[in-house]
């Protein structure tokens, strides 16, 4: 395979869609440096091995960040072993990263897997962010000046084919062809069977930190996970009313929306519990106190496909006397951060959302309490879940529950996954019953919502009805009766 083929190649990736997530550093750049110790104890530093003051001066260094949890990292490693095996006399030397884990972890993973290069732990994800390593796993070359020359996330049918090629660019030295068709045939061809996944907009890169979960459901089902998303929740409810995902992670009001077509497999604990609540707040120098205060100014809140940006407040609003279009004017922003964002530029006076979409804006704890002020708290909310389209088969929902609910044991694929949100503790087993509440809710908001009917208009001056008239309307309610 030539190398503008490889190189086409690697932007098909199976982990994750290059247009999604943009590489934080650009091939051209220079590595960021580091000296980190080895689970043998010894310091390893890049500019040991490149650059112009380089020690032990390498032509390229291939860094590889993945962790004990993710799968296609586990299929990278013999691809790469072959690889090491042939190229490390020319020059070339591997280094594997431990994203976010310690030796404690790594240490028994690479003794099983006789991992024969340094192994780093970046425990504190210190490179990783450097690198801007968040999908895994994540390939970078360094050459011997010390720049990036590629970078690649995923695992690919292809991968040693492009790393061959890649290798002969940097180091100059030809492919070895003696094992070029062994490197190919090792990397399993991807699955057939393809499904796509997709999650609410909760601001920027709410469905790339879900990559990790896409990547382990998609080993343990044996199928690709394709990660979609969407601009606005009312496009994300109209794809879900039309079936357009096969998995989805979704709100308690819009699994109860779609509960026709989707059903749950699990729920998601956060912090340890099933249930969360969404707050009301308001800038401190508003002066606002009390939901009553509200009366008649502006509400900044996400859609009315939102449960904690949406159902939940509008509740807490009726419950102190104010009827949210009439008492109270309405901004539907369409995603919480922009709920954060109108209350801070004075778009509304108050906001409901998430607990604590405050946090968007307002980074800083200090500046946020010192800010702002939270005038109530909604009532419990049942937790989000993962859904699955009812037509699967069973064999696939019964499936996806199990992988999901192994990712328990998996604690940095949930740390990844909670990134800028609530930690996510577990993924229980759900039913439809565990949303049984949720209608009584909804049906209390409509009602308060309903507009009356013309009690406002003119009432039409009464005619007078002739006796064959009566008696025909009289004889069609007896028969409307008497159908039930």
């Amino acid at each position: 395979m030539n190398l503008v083929l490889g190189l086409t190649l690697a932007l098909q990736l199976t982990a994750a869609n290059p247009k999604d997530a943009p590489f934080l550093l650009k091939n051209g750049d220079k590595a960021p440096p580091f000296s980190m110790r080895q689970l043998n104890g010894k310091m390893f530093s890049l500019r040991d091995y490149t650059g112009s003051s380089a020690k032990k001066p390498k032509k390229a260094v291939l860094l590889s960040f993945f962790a004990t949890w993710c799968e296609p990292c586990k299929k990278e490693i013999p691809i790469i072993k072959k690889l090491y095996r042939r190229w490390k006399s020319k020059g070339v030397e591997v280094v594997y990263l431990g994203l976010s884990q310690g030796a404690k972890e790594l240490k028994p993973f690479s003794k099983k897997r006789k991992l024969p290069w340094p192994v780093i732990p970046d425990s504190f994800g210190l490179l990783s962010r450097r690198y801007g390593a968040s999908q895994l796993p994540h390939l970078v070359l360094v050459d011997a000046k010390s720049k990036i020359v590629f970078q690649h996330r995923g695992i690919h049918d292809e991968l040693a084919s492009m790393l061959d090629n890649q290798l002969a660019k940097t180091t100059g030295v030809a492919v070895p062809t003696e094992s070029q068709e062994e490197l190919v045939a090792d990397a399993k061809p991807r699955f057939d069977k393809t499904f796509i996944m997709a999650r609410p907009p909760s601001g920027s890169g709410a469905s790339k930190r879900w990559l990790p979960v896409a990547n382990y459901v998609s080993e343990k089902l044996q199928a690709n996970i394709d990660m979609a998303a969407e601009d606005s929740y009312e496009s994300f409810e109209k794809s879900l009313k039309i079936g357009k995902y096969d998995i989805v992670n979704a709100s308690p009001l819009l699994w109860y929306k779609v509960r026709s077509i989707y059903q749950p497999v699990v729920q998601i604990e956060r912090l340890g519990t099933h249930t969360y609540f969404g707050i009301i707040f308001a800038k401190r120098d508003k002066k606002i106190e009390s939901l009553e205060n509200l009366k008649g100014k502006t509400i900044a809140l996400v859609s009315e496909t939102s449960t904690s940006g949406g159902l939940y407040p509008q509740l807490a609003l009726i419950k102190a006397g104010l009827i949210p279009g009439k008492d109270i004017n309405i901004l539907w922003t369409g995603s919480h951060p922009e709920v954060a964002k109108a209350v801070k530029e004075g778009k509304a006076d108050a906001g409901g959302c998430y607990e604590d979409c405050r946090e968007a804006v307002w980074k800083d704890t200090a500046v946020r309490a010192e800010a702002t002020n939270i005038i109530a708290y909604t009532e419990d909310i049942p937790a989000e879940a993962v859904l699955v389209k009812r037509s699967l088969t069973k064999k696939v929902k019964r499936n996806l529950r199990k992988a999901f609910m192994r990712i328990n044991k998996e604690g940095g694929i949930l740390n990844q996954i909670s990134e800028n949100e609530k930690q996510i503790s577990a993924f229980v087993a759900a039913a439809d019953k565990n949303i049984a509440g949720l209608s009584k809710v909804i049906r209390e908001v409509e009602n308060a919502l309903k507009t009356p009917k013309t009690e406002d208009k003119p009432q039409e001056s009464a005619k007078p009805k002739d006796t064959k008239d009566e008696k025909s309307a009289a004889e069609t309610q007896k028969s409307k009766t008497n159908d039930g």
